[in-house]
């Protein structure tokens, strides 16, 4: 049984600052602790059900946070995806933290996955963006990077980090991403491909809205259905 996961909270964070200056911000601050209540409820009332085990790593992008309903989150959308698609009975549980870095997938999301026992068909992953937005040591962002990826499990869909000023953060994540995908041990996609970014934020101008969502879980399911492992296994030829 998997104990809830409790979302700690960042000694320095985008909501608890500009929450105090802007009402969009604060708005979505609020909707934290909330919605890691729905996914911990989630999580409880799914773990002993029957069905292939998608496990969903990452941070507040996966939690939902700037959706309007945990309905309109990437993993909502996609989880009815799966079900229909498949006709199987899939369930999901959501290990994701607010605020979560790399070092909170090694460290608390994968260990919580490996301690209940359970084996999991599907596994992704959207992580890094509080590590660009919130970390000055390059060296240390990628050791952390790196120390993720060795232990992901094989064949994580791991989506590339988000469009950033700081480019050079992101390129040494990208870079040590791509590097784990040659070698065989996840597979690439890109959460962030948009047409357009103009539209596609919630209140706080940080976080994804409904719209954005759609985008994301448009992205995760075209990387799914183009693998080929996963399509032969999952998809039934005459769909």
């Amino acid at each position: 049984m998997i104990s809830p996961l409790r979302r700690q909270s960042r000694s320095v964070s985008l909501s608890s600052i500009g929450g105090k200056l802007s009402h969009g911000i604060a708005a979505i601050n609020a909707t934290i602790e909330p919605r890691a209540q729905f996914w911990d409820k989630w999580n409880a009332n799914t773990i002993d059900n029957e069905g292939p085990l998608w496990i969903t790593l990452g941070d507040s992008v996966t939690q939902g946070i700037g959706s309007s309903t945990p309905e309109m989150s990437y993993v909502s959308i996609v989880l009815e995806r799966l079900i229909l698609r498949t006709g199987l009975p899939w369930r999901v549980l959501n290990l994701s933290m607010s605020g979560g870095r790399f070092d909170d997938v090694t460290k608390r999301q994968l260990p919580a996955l490996r301690s209940s026992g359970l084996r999991a068909d599907l596994v992704t992953s959207i992580i890094g963006s509080n590590d660009i937005m919130w970390r000055r040591d390059k060296a240390a962002i990628e050791k952390d990077a790196k120390k993720m990826l060795e232990v992901l499990p094989n064949g994580t869909f791991l989506s590339k980090v988000s469009r950033s000023e700081k480019n050079d953060r992101r390129r040494l994540i990208n870079n040590a991403f791509s590097k784990s995908e040659e070698d065989g041990k996840v597979y690439l996609f890109n959460a962030w491909n948009w047409p357009t970014g103009i539209g596609m934020w919630a209140e706080d101008r940080f976080h994804p809205n409904d719209r954005a969502y759609k985008l994301i879980a448009n992205n995760l399911w075209t990387a799914l259905l183009e693998n080929r492992a996963f399509r032969e296994q999952w998809v039934s030829r005459d769909q």
